[in-house]
């Protein structure tokens, strides 16, 4: 195998090679398995990388892969060392590397940038408080963090706003353990594409483990939910408490003004939240809890597009991600199998299912496997189909009668966030896919409100987002999370409540 003269020359004179003492950053790539481990430490000030180290135990192709990084970054601002790609690797090793060997630029910037990673979670114990609510500085000026997760949109997103004249800088949050060679967003395998993805565009790329806040303000609320019988929504959740937080901290420390997502939905006057153009992809319903002042720093640049237009664009830029398939609806389960995953974590008592007045109709093994509205899987059989119209965990009773006993005419909502006045509220939606109704609203105190409905709707569920629109449709006026108010009236068609 005959090796390229810069890759001898940093075997026979390695740069930068070993370990710093009390490092700000940390980080390791590989395993004993493959045979090849890197290990980089940095020294990090002002956003200046003042010294990086590394030790490789493997091939020689790493070996020196690591040091010609290593003689990169150092006194390097950060931008620019999380900017350096395998491409710049490779053409500073004289050109790409012997068949079998590519393997070795993944590998050590890898392990570089989870020493990046390592430093900045060494302050980001902000997160894990009741949100980090961000300085920001001049809103005129034109530099973002992008989130990216490995998707078309969030791809297309750092590209549309660098074509505008953006600085741009994308994240990877790591959020929960996915499996290796998943491609759900977060996995391993995720993060290096999503970075591969940025390099190539030119941009710097960073990754934020926020798996201890995602696990305790999503995941744990999600079991924490079905436990009390209510149906909690972890993509409102993870926007409420994690994504547009965690993005909001790295664009401070950067010097960053703006934050990016690849959502559907577009920045009004306010600011408020409006729909995007292309109303069959709309993520209004579940930015709802977006404080006023993160709002003022986000951009959408997908709001203005089309999903086949945004599919279009990443095609004729050549980006790898062009045909990628729709992301998952929860991240943490991607089977789909949502009581195994919330079984997991409480131990659920069998009980009775029974009837509008009490009647016992059979037995359920868990009040955590029903919800508000599900007629499949219930295990009692009827001349007519039933449904589950409530769900009481405090009796471990699951409730079941006929598609007209689940309508409502009004629903409670609390925790509420607004971005107008509540008195513009003329609609309300109460699921992700389902159309706003008319309504007239009403302060019920407690920082609670009451929407009284023009029409019944079905399977309204406590834990469930209830989102009010503006007369036009096209505006968000204020969200909140439905709560458990006056029992269903037993009486059906006498307009019930939740």
């Amino acid at each position: 195998m005959a090796y390229r003269p810069q890759v001898i020359d940093h075997l026979v004179r390695p740069r930068y090679v070993g370990e710093l003492d009390s490092p700000d950053g940390f980080g390791e790539s590989g395993d004993a398995a493959c045979g090849d481990i890197a290990h980089f430490s940095v020294r990090v000030a002002g956003n200046v990388v003042e010294e990086a180290r590394y030790k490789v135990y493997g091939c020689a192709v790493c070996i020196a892969a690591a040091s010609a990084l290593a003689e990169k970054v150092n006194g390097e601002h950060l931008l620019d060392a999380a900017r350096i790609s395998k491409q710049d690797l490779e053409d500073t090793l004289g050109g790409p590397l012997p068949d079998g060997k590519e393997h070795a630029l993944t590998l050590v910037l890898d392990a570089l940038h989870k020493a990046f990673e390592d430093y900045l979670n060494q302050d980001a114990e902000a997160l894990l408080g009741d949100g980090y609510q961000g300085r920001g500085r001049d809103s005129a000026s034109k530099s973002v963090v992008a989130a990216m997760s490995g998707g078309v949109d969030s791809a297309v997103t750092a590209l549309l706003l660098k074509e505008a004249g953006y600085d741009v800088a994308a994240v990877t949050f790591r959020l929960h353990d996915g499996e290796k060679g998943s491609r759900s967003c977060c996995s391993p395998d995720t993060v290096l594409f999503a970075r591969d993805t940025a390099h190539r565009m030119g941009l710097p790329h960073f990754t934020l483990n926020l798996k201890e806040l995602f696990n305790r303000r999503v995941m744990k609320d999600f079991v924490g939910s079905y436990e009390a019988g209510q149906t909690p929504n972890p993509c409102v959740a993870c926007n409420a408490h994690v994504k547009f937080y965690a993005a909001a901290f790295l664009a401070d420390r950067l010097g960053f003004e703006h934050v990016a997502t690849g959502h559907y939905a577009r920045v009004a006057e306010g600011p408020s939240l409006a729909r995007p153009v292309d109303e069959s992809k709309d993520q209004t319903y579940v930015l709802w809890p977006m404080p006023k002042e993160l709002l003022a720093r986000t951009v959408f640049p997908l709001g203005e597009y089309r999903k086949t237009e945004v599919r279009k664009i990443a095609e004729d830029r050549g980006l790898a991600v062009a045909y990628t398939p729709e992301s998952q609806d929860i991240c943490f389960i991607p089977d789909g199998n949502y009581r195994k995953f919330v079984r997991k974590s409480i131990d659920a008592e069998p009980g009775e299912i029974v009837d509008g007045g009490g009647k016992v109709l059979g037995r359920h093994a868990g009040v955590v496997d029903f919800t508000i509205g599900q007629r499949r899987g219930i295990g009692v059989s009827a001349p007519t189909p039933l449904y589950v119209t409530d769900v009481r965990p405090r009796t471990n009773q699951v409730v079941v009668g006929r598609r007209r006993d689940l309508e409502v005419r009004e629903v409670l909502v609390g925790g509420m966030n607004w971005f107008l006045d509540p008195e513009e509220s003329c609609s309300v939606q109460v699921r992700y896919n389902s159309s706003p109704v008319p309504c007239e609203i009403e302060n019920a105190g407690d920082g609670r409100w009451v929407a009284r409905l023009e029409e019944p709707v079905v399977g309204v569920a406590p834990g469930q987002s209830a989102v009010f629109y503006t007369a036009d449709g096209e505006r968000v006026v204020g969200g909140g999370v439905v709560a458990r108010g006056a029992e269903r009236d037993a009486v059906a068609g006498n307009g019930s409540a939740i």
